[in-house]
């Protein structure tokens, strides 16, 4: 597999000690809307993909899930679903434990690949650590169980997946996943860029939520 392109800081951070949140106000809004759509507590796994790079998808899973475990108190995994990148772990300090990915096929159990940010309730866990392998076996034989089992550990799970004008691997997800986000960068990505990412979620059996609409500018 290619090399992964960010590295863990070298020390763990502290929750307490991170940068104040940029975007309470909007987060808060967020998971309000996301509560209706999803009104199942138990249908808690939320994907956030885009369609090119650098449009906010990590930024935004960040701060959502800092705003549910810090301001709300909830039990949140952020997951890097982006074989190419750890972004999450690297922002956290955290190295990698085992993937997702080799749970849900060789079995073991979950603490194998789940690690604690410290002093929260936040959580980490890297879904494949092989980018030459997609997830199609797992999604589609459901080592669904899995993720019935993971969905009970947490109040929320929040995928931070990688653009598609990089992978497809996001997409073949979509089907496990309770709820999709397209992430979308407000005067850059074009109407028929943004159609196109939504046809391919619903194709590929996803439940498309909405939108985030980041970066918007303010005249």
């Amino acid at each position: 597999s290619p090399p992964i392109e960010e590295r863990p800081r070298s020390q763990p951070v502290v929750v307490s000690n991170l940068p104040p949140l940029k975007m309470r106000r909007e987060m808060v809004q967020l998971e309000q809307r996301l509560a209706g759509l999803l009104p199942d507590p138990q249908h808690n796994i939320i994907q956030f993909i885009s369609s090119r790079n650098q449009e906010g998808v990590s930024t935004i899973v960040q701060e959502f899930g800092r705003v549910l475990v810090e301001k709300q108190g909830k039990s949140v995994l952020l997951v890097d679903g982006d074989s190419q990148k750890i972004t999450q772990h690297q922002f956290f300090g955290i190295p990698p434990k085992t993937s997702l990915q080799y749970i849900m096929r060789n079995g073991g159990d979950l603490d194998q690949a789940i690690t604690p940010v410290l002093h929260s309730r936040l959580f980490l866990a890297l879904l494949t650590g092989d980018s030459s392998e997609t997830l199609q076996y797992e999604v589609t034989t459901s080592k669904r169980d899995l993720w019935t089992h993971i969905r009970k550990q947490f109040d929320m799970i929040l995928i931070d997946t990688a653009p598609i004008d990089i992978s497809d691997e996001g997409l073949e997800l979509c089907a496990a996943a309770d709820g999709v986000v397209m992430v979308v960068e407000a005067e850059k990505t074009r109407s028929q860029v943004i159609s196109n990412l939504r046809d391919r979620i619903t194709h590929s059996g996803g439940n498309l939520l909405g939108m985030v609409f980041n970066k918007q500018h303010y005249y």
